[in-house]
């Protein structure tokens, strides 16, 4: 991957990211990112949550059965960018500062992933597609559509009770 782009692009079509996936053990993933994010330390019962751990716009978080149970991207600013994640080896930003609907759609298509509209997610300020890796992707509504942007990702995330089956 060269770009916070491709990444997102990547795991938008593939529900994986730099080797991150659902359901993989915890400890696993905190090796994949280095070291000390504190995913090798579950929560002890669900009742206590998840344990989480960010780097850039990476979301990557464990239940106390000690697998990844969600993974995404989250834009890190008002001006709707990402951020590459420190241990990935991803550079930069993605597309400027944001990245827009048809951007994300021609990406998904150039790698052959069929998507279709999330209804339960789309209302007046968002509107929501999923992947057929089981990915959604939210994007609001540009504040000014004057330049053509209209809808700009917000943010991309895959997690055991969005899967199915």
């Amino acid at each position: 991957m060269d770009t916070v782009l491709d990444l997102i692009a990547s795991f938008a079509a593939t529900g994986e990211a730099a080797g991150l996936r659902l359901g993989m053990p915890g400890g696993e993933a905190d090796a994949l990112l280095g070291g000390g994010t504190g995913l090798d330390r579950p929560p002890r019962s669900a009742a206590q949550g998840m344990t989480g751990f960010k780097d850039g716009s990476l979301e990557v978080w464990v239940g106390a059965d000690g697998k990844l149970g969600l993974l995404g991207f989250d834009q890190v600013d008002t001006e709707g960018g990402f951020l590459a994640p420190a241990h990935i080896g991803v550079v930069g930003r993605a597309h400027g500062a944001a990245v827009p609907f048809g951007v994300i759609t021609s990406r998904l298509a150039a790698r052959g992933c069929a998507w279709s509209s999330d209804e339960a997610l789309t209302f007046d300020d968002q509107l929501a597609i999923r992947t057929e890796a089981d990915v959604s992707l939210t994007f609001a509504r540009a504040e000014s559509t004057s330049d053509g942007r209209g809808w700009l990702l917000a943010n991309l995330y895959t997690s055991w009770s969005t899967r199915a089956g």
